[in-house]
């Protein structure tokens, strides 16, 4: 297997499926495993919606989309970001994993958006081309100039890069079980090494180490706070791959401490993954309400 492919296949293994499973299946379970997950990431845009129309759409060569709701549509033109950006659409095997959230939200008549840039871990570059593709649907598809931004997992550390840098054009986060300081995961030595080139740090292990409070959303949280940007995460206490200490509770009470809204609705005994995570009903309602 190549080195390159190996390495994602870990990577998804971990992210997708869990520290347990990969560590209890055998060497040709866990890699069998490995190779579902990755097909889980799609190749292509696709997708269809009872409530919506779907646009495909390319920033700098990255796959991106906007789906339009069929029937009346926001007097405000609101809409909501997932990140990462195949979980509003057609994954490998033909399925929308967030279509509890995604068919709500077109039937209140919210536009649905996301791009891929990858596991790219908070990263500058991957801000960046996220803030072209913020910039195209404003000024093309005249939304509102401030979103609602939802990531899950690896996608948390991406929406607060983007969020935290463009304090303005963000309304609320929303947080499924999301990564939000990249000393917890995925680690300092895999964040400037997940991402591609041009969607990268910039900076060595050795650099990152010194200036991790500089890239870190958890570390900058103060630009949201002036713009009473609300948070709501939803995450499991069991979870051990993104620990909900580390990540949610940790940076609402950050968040609180600088004056703003943030909070947490605890899961239970829950891990990374189950389906209180995909139907909440507190996340939409939170996400879709005036």
């Amino acid at each position: 297997m190549p080195r390159a492919v190996d390495r994602a296949l870990k990577l998804f293994v971990l992210v997708v499926l869990g520290p347990t499973f990969a560590a209890a299946a055998s060497p040709q379970a866990a890699d069998d495993a490995a190779q579902q997950a990755v097909k889980r990431v799609p190749t292509s845009i696709s997708g269809t919606y009872e409530g919506g129309e779907l646009v495909e759409m390319h920033v700098r060569d990255r796959m991106a989309y906007l789906v339009k709701p069929r029937g009346e549509v926001d007097a405000e033109r609101r809409w909501v970001w997932i990140c990462p950006f195949w979980l509003g659409i057609n994954n490998g095997f033909g399925n929308v994993e967030h279509r509890f959230y995604v068919e709500q939200m077109l039937a209140k008549g919210f536009h649905v958006a996301g791009i891929h840039v990858g596991t790219s871990c908070g990263s500058p570059g991957a801000a960046a081309v996220c803030h072209e593709f913020y910039e195209r649907l404003i000024d093309e598809h005249r939304l509102n100039s401030r979103c609602r931004i939802v990531g899950q997992s690896n996608g948390g550390l991406i929406a607060y890069a983007w969020a935290f840098r463009h304090p303005d054009c963000v309304e609320r986060i929303g947080g499924i079980c999301p990564a939000t300081d990249f000393r917890s995961w995925p680690g300092l030595y895999n964040t400037v090494n997940f991402p591609l080139k041009g969607l990268d740090f910039g900076v060595t292990y050795a650099e990152i180490q010194e200036r991790a409070s500089e890239f870190n959303p958890i570390d900058n949280l103060a630009p949201l706070a002036e713009k009473k940007v609300k948070i709501l995460h939803i995450h499991g206490d069991k979870d051990e791959l993104v620990p909900m200490q580390a990540n949610s509770t940790e940076l609402a009470e950050r968040y609180r401490k600088l004056g703003g809204d943030a909070r947490i609705v605890v899961i239970e005994g829950l891990g990374h993954g189950g389906r209180e995570l995909y139907e909440s009903q507190p996340l939409i309602q939170f996400l879709t309400e005036k």
